[in-house]
């Protein structure tokens, strides 16, 4: 019985030995694997980031060439001169608004052999438009041909605008030919759309920097679902609102090619300025099989102030690498689960809790056979000495001092002395 009892007291120091040793190796392992993959997302992050971020990069850059060569044509332009020139290019419709030329789209030379093509345009009540809106609208016209053709490669349209549902529209590639613009649209259209006041407010853009609307979903005469966003940069001098450079910039293609390469384990994600995920690499169904919420997921990106990093979810379920889009305002998103990471941490804690305990085990009982052993015992256990013995002999008495010699334990004897001899 005494046996059994160290025998499973020596397993059980071994498993508690052994589950301790995997639990700090499966939490070492953990931190170390989690910390790897947040810096690959880190890397991932911020080359992905770039490369979303630079077609809006691009869109500003643009519109503000735009401002900057608009007030240089405006500050050229005299008013008494342009009257002619503006009422042949933007003749009156008949109901009260003035709409492009057909010629600008088709094709048509300007003077100084220049040449002009792809414009639509609608002007609201543009019979009744100032001088000084004449000028802003020769101003945009030439600004948008120029630099709209300049840069047909990299953006489909440049448009100038302004809040009265007047605009001048560079988009030679368009298959509907702005015909809505120039024929069809009627004399109250209004253009304003809702991402209007706040674009030109000041309240709300007080730096009047460029801002891209809500992405817009369409479906194309093919059959093709299409989305696009527009880009629009307001340009006020001294205050005072002149207008803005726009560009629609299709979103299809570019949005498709964000989802593909996603990090090891993940998939990436695109939401927009109010949280709705614009673009997926996965399913909804997928999504919420993998474990995806994107309510939870926004939130973190709200409460994080960094334009871009790394966050983990609440229950340690995924790391989440995001980026900021400067312009639209929306989030770039990389979602990798750390199941995996779990799964190696474990199956490694477990392999070394087996091991440890069998060592441990496999020691013990070593141990417990070779002291049975003679030859062994005798080895690790040496002899004890044996404790030594004085023996004490008596000194022998001097004869005439009549004392005891002290006996083996230090007592005195009696000495015996031959008595006088009597008469016989």
């Amino acid at each position: 019985m005494r046996q059994l009892v160290i025998i499973a007291v020596h397993v059980l120091i071994s498993a508690v030995f052994a589950a301790i040793s995997g639990l700090a190796a499966h939490k070492i392992l953990m931190n170390s694997l989690s910390t790897a993959r947040a810096e690959m997302l880190q890397s991932y992050i911020r080359v992905r980031a770039d490369r979303e971020q630079t077609l809006f990069d691009e869109a500003r850059t643009l519109t503000e060439a735009a401002e900057a060569a608009f007030l240089r044509r405006l500050s050229r332009i005299e008013g008494e001169e342009i009257v002619d020139e503006f009422d042949a290019l933007f003749p009156p419709f008949g109901d009260g608004t003035r709409r492009s030329h057909p010629d600008l789209f088709d094709g048509r030379a300007l003077p100084g052999a220049d040449y002009v093509f792809g414009i639509g345009s609608y002007l609201g009540d543009g019979e009744q438009m100032t001088i000084e809106e004449r000028r802003r609208y020769m101003a945009g016209f030439h600004v948008v041909r120029v630099f709209g053709e300049a840069h047909l490669g990299e953006f489909s349209s440049l448009y100038y605008f302004t809040p009265d549902r007047r605009v001048v529209i560079f988009a030679p590639e368009r298959e509907d030919r702005l015909a809505f613009y120039r024929y069809e649209a009627p004399a109250d259209f209004n253009l304003q759309a809702d991402e209007d006041p706040r674009l030109f407010s000041p309240e709300t853009n007080p730096e009047s920097l460029m801002q891209c609307t809500r992405l817009s979903r369409f479906v194309y005469t093919d059959g093709g679902e299409r989305s696009a966003t527009a880009c629009r940069k307001p340009i006020r001098v001294d205050g005072e609102l002149m207008g803005a450079f726009g560009t629609s910039i299709d979103m299809t293609e570019h949005l498709a090619s964000s989802m593909e390469a996603p990090p090891a384990g993940g998939v990436n994600l695109v939401f927009d300025r109010d949280g709705n995920v614009i673009a997926r690499g996965q399913t909804v169904q997928q999504a919420r099989a993998f474990g995806i919420d994107p309510v939870e997921i926004m939130g973190l990106l709200r409460d994080d102030p960094r334009p871009r990093g790394v966050v983990g979810t609440p229950r340690s379920e995924f790391l989440v690498a995001f980026s900021r889009i400067a312009g639209p305002d929306w989030y770039f998103v990389s979602v990798s689960h750390l199941a995996e990471i779990k799964a190696t941490a474990t199956r490694w804690g477990w392999r070394l809790f087996f091991f440890i305990f069998v060592v441990s085990v496999v020691i013990t009982s070593l141990r417990g056979l070779l002291r049975r052993t003679e030859m062994v015992r005798a080895f690790l256990e040496p002899p004890v000495a044996a404790p030594t013995t004085r023996r004490y002999t008596a000194a022998p008495a001097r004869p005439d001092s009549g004392e005891e010699a002290p006996g083996p334990n230090g007592t005195k004897g009696v000495i015996d002395r031959p008595g006088p001899q009597g008469d016989a």
